[in-house]
């Protein structure tokens, strides 16, 4: 896939999550949460993250069944999206140097794509955005649902998607 940007041209491919690729994932997610996230975050709230980032949960998260899909440029991992319980983004990250575009979009739309598949009845999509995150969303067409929340010291705003 080629997304055109600024002025030159961005080749990346998606790929479903490989077991192995949980360090890299982590160290993005890392570095990511760090320049964007943390700021809007409690010392607790923090630790929380990154006790659910762990590269043996994330791999744990994917034994049952893989909910993850990441987007490489050439070798190089530059973005990822967790899924959780088949409705719900948990985890959407893309390095900085990657941003705008592009790869959140097509990282959503895949996963998107596989969880229709799975269930045919699949009606609404839901995240809760952190306050970096939320124009992203606002993009990819969700909806505030709430007011801005904090749970486990981090906040967030409760947002949905209506799948037609």
């Amino acid at each position: 896939m080629c997304i055109t940007a600024n002025t030159y041209k961005m080749e990346f491919r998606i790929e479903k999550y490989q077991f192995g690729q949980e360090e890299k994932i982590h160290e993005l997610i890392k570095k990511v949460y760090g320049e964007f996230v943390s700021n809007d975050y409690s010392e607790a709230g923090n630790q929380f993250f990154f006790d659910w980032i762990q590269p043996s949960k994330i791999a744990e998260r994917q034994c049952n069944q893989i909910n993850i899909w990441v987007a490489f440029m050439d070798l190089k991992l530059v973005g990822m999206i967790e899924i959780r319980d088949n409705r719900f983004i948990s985890l959407l990250f893309v390095d900085k140097d990657y941003q705008r575009n592009g790869i959140a979009k097509k990282l959503f739309y895949e996963s998107l794509k596989e969880t229709i598949r799975r269930d045919s009845k699949l009606d609404k999509f839901y995240v809760h955005a952190s306050p970096f995150s939320i124009p992203i969303y606002k993009k990819l067409g969700f909806k505030e649902t709430d007011e801005m929340q904090e749970e486990n010291g981090i906040k967030f705003l409760p947002m949905e998607l209506d799948i037609l």
